[in-house]
């Protein structure tokens, strides 16, 4: 295999699945997927390591596959950071200026002031994303670099961990031989992926419902204000299946992906399903349920994931900034009939959206269970051009492109 200088890999580490993304950046400085792999993931359970070996050997397969199909050998990847431990708090930073010109050494400055005050000996901040500014009296403003003031202050969200729980991911990770060039919350890459810029503007709750856990990030003004991890997810649903029906876990996978839906009143036949039960051979199965029957199983546990997404957001203080927008995405988000359940537990207008904004996505890896892997890669390309310096006449493809990634990553969401 090759190895190359503008490579960029996404690795989402979830409690269902681990996915990598392998993108090449083209002559336009843009991500072009050219590889791709999943792997089920058994040593995750919502969003943390409950068995390094299983979480390691998913990586490796993962990780392989994608290789294999890129013909490239990565060796620095982007990793989500997921799970109930992730919190979002919103805190205010100030420096004094002096009446010079703000540049973005004063914007780190206020960042850095910000993040001193949320410092736990037990917690880690993974991000810290500015809202907004203020100069002096004057309000709302998004982008004060060349302004002139005496005083800068900003509302910055600070997205933080448990540091547990990340010190296993990465450890992970490196088992794998691969190095951590960034970290990046699962709920803020799945909205760089789905949201359309309209709705980052005017507010938006993005809802990507996963296997194990729910990620919600809330958009106002181009900027994330919140983000929460909600402990339920399409695990839960085929759990109740297997449970309800005495059934194997894997089969009750496959019932709920063939046959289910999330609302029993939108089932147009009362087809007979054939059940295998547990440890009974596929080719004798005895037991039958029908589809409205297993919408029955299936639609209070969709109802719960809905309730707690609302309670959740109400909790957030920003359920009238979004007003009636919410996108939904995660693989569970395309289970029959739950963007009509979630109009109506929620109350708002909801789409399911797909990953975007990335060149060579195939109808199997533009799937909305990719949603998170797709931002990382956005991410990482985003923080490599970000890094070019204009002094270089170089083409891109020669620049240390992990190098630039692992320093913007640094300066930008992790400050001192």
């Amino acid at each position: 295999m090759r190895h190359k200088n503008n490579i960029i890999a996404g690795l989402d580490i979830g409690s269902s699945k681990v996915a990598c993304f392998i993108a090449e950046m083209n002559d336009d400085n843009q991500p072009q997927v050219i590889g791709y792999g999943t792997c089920a993931s058994h040593g995750i359970k919502r969003g943390m390591v409950v068995d390094m070996d299983a979480t390691e050997r998913a990586i490796r397969e993962a990780v392989g596959m994608a290789e294999e199909m890129a013909d490239v050998n990565v060796s620095q990847v982007v990793v989500s950071i997921g799970g109930v431990h992730l919190r979002s708090h919103v805190t205010d930073g100030l420096v004094v200026l002096g009446n010079h010109e703000i540049t973005q050494h004063d914007l780190d400055k206020v960042l850095e002031v910000a993040c001193a005050k949320q410092l736990e000996g037990d917690r880690q901040i993974i991000h810290s994303l500015a809202m907004k500014y203020v100069l002096d009296d004057q309000l709302d403003i998004r982008d004060p670099r060349g302004m002139m003031g005496a005083r800068l202050e900003a509302d910055v969200n600070i997205i933080s961990a448990a540091k547990a729980p990340v010190r296993n991911i990465i450890r992970c990770v490196q088992r794998c031989n691969l190095d951590v060039a960034g970290q990046v919350v699962s709920p803020y890459a799945s909205a760089l992926s789905t949201l359309i810029e309209d709705e980052r503007e005017l507010g938006v709750a993005l809802v990507d419902i996963g296997g194990g856990t729910c990620d919600i990030a809330i958009y106002d003004q181009e900027q994330m204000v919140y983000a929460a991890v909600v402990p339920v997810g399409g695990n839960h649903i085929t759990s109740d299946i297997a449970r309800g029906l005495s059934t194997p876990l894997y089969q009750a996978e496959r019932i709920k992906t063939l046959y289910g839906s999330a609302m029993a009143s939108l089932v147009d036949s009362d087809t007979n399903i054939d059940i295998p039960h547990v440890g009974e051979d596929e080719e004798n199965m005895t037991g039958h349920i029908t589809r409205s029957q297993l919408a029955g199983i299936i639609q209070p546990r969709c109802e719960e994931i809905l309730e707690m997404v609302r309670a959740e957001i109400e909790k957030s203080g920003f359920e009238n900034t979004i007003g009636r927008r919410v996108v939904l995405t995660g693989g569970t988000s395309q289970l029959h009939g739950f963007r009509q359940l979630a109009e109506m537990v929620l109350d708002k207008q909801v789409r399911v959206a797909k990953p975007a904004g990335l060149g060579g996505l195939t109808s199997m890896s533009s799937a909305p269970q990719f949603a998170t892997v797709s931002g990382l890669v956005i991410s990482g390309a985003r923080a490599a051009t970000q890094r070019v310096p204009k002094r270089y006449n170089r083409p891109f493809a020669q620049l240390n492109i992990w190098g630039m990634i692992k320093k913007w990553f640094y300066e930008s969401f992790q400050p001192a």
